[in-house]
């Protein structure tokens, strides 16, 4: 049993990192990846690499962030970041990062649209968690983000495209892309973890609406949050990941929402997920 709150991650990035025109968000962000995990109190973080940075070297941001229980650091970037894409992506760093820093532990796979499939097979995913496990000195749980828009197909494992990576992987991520599939949160949920069992979930919860560049409606946020409490208290939920300080502090309802819920339920002893097995899995593989 733990606390609520410490099953949260913070979605870190450098302030501004999502400050874009196609965004639209308001005001100026400065908070500090740091500064936002001791607001809200949370100890694990996971660190977006985005075009405005971190850049090499790492050890500044691993320095700041020292002080965390966990810190994930994101190996494969999102879509608009090519760096070494032909290569490893930025896992030599962060390689770099873990025998340095004690408390890093995971590596975060992000976007892989038609591009990023086609040049990073899941041949190559399992080379660098090979490489990750031959030279980190403790085990280190590779991250893997699966959109809502993912699921479409998976009953046909074989040929879909995003199914054979998840193997691979020790813990998914999923995000709801548009806002307006919230309402079917329940069921993707239980649709993704009936198709792959046995995997720790993540659950993405976001402060904006990006797809539509909006403030994300009261509704769709007050149904994240309720379905993560709903999914802790099942045994059914890891964490969660909160997206991000970079929305934080620019006047935004939903970070009043998710204070509000923070402060009420964040202190509530939690189970620890029930990893279901391929027998418990095939019911749900029926959503």
């Amino acid at each position: 049993m733990t606390k609520l709150r410490d099953r949260i991650y913070l979605y870190a990035a450098v302030p501004g990192a999502y400050h874009t025109p196609f965004y639209a968000l308001p005001g100026v962000n400065k908070l500090e990846p740091a500064e936002a995990c001791r607001k809200l109190g949370l100890n694990k973080a996971v660190m977006d690499v985005t075009l405005r940075g971190p850049f090499y070297p790492f050890d500044p941001v691993s320095e700041e962030l020292s002080f965390l229980d966990e810190l994930v650091w994101t190996v494969i970037p999102s879509g608009g970041v090519h760096r070494n894409e032909e290569g490893c992506f930025d896992m030599e760093e962060i390689i770099r990062q873990i025998q340095r820093f004690p408390n890093v532990g995971g590596v975060f796979c992000d976007d892989f649209g038609v591009r990023r499939r086609a040049i990073c097979p899941p041949e190559r995913i399992q080379h660098m968690k090979d490489c990750l496990s031959a030279s980190a000195p403790r085990k280190i749980d590779m991250w893997m983000v699966v959109y809502n828009y993912d699921l479409l197909g998976m009953d046909n494992a074989l040929s879909h495209p995003i199914y054979p990576y998840l193997p691979i992987v020790d813990v998914m991520s999923f995000w709801t892309w548009h806002s307006f599939h919230l309402k079917v949160l329940r069921e993707h949920l239980d649709y993704l973890m009936g198709r792959v069992p046995g995997k720790k979930l993540n659950l993405g919860v976001y402060l904006w609406d990006f797809s539509q560049g909006k403030p994300l409606a009261d509704e769709f946020m007050q149904m994240q949050l309720d379905v993560a409490l709903e999914r802790f208290r099942a045994g059914k939920l890891d964490s969660i990941s909160l997206c991000s300080n970079c929305i934080m502090g620019i006047g935004i309802k939903a970070e009043e929402a998710f204070l509000r819920w923070l402060d009420k339920y964040g202190d509530e002893e939690i189970q620890d997920q029930i990893l279901n097995t391929e027998e418990t899995s095939k019911e749900n593989a029926r959503v």
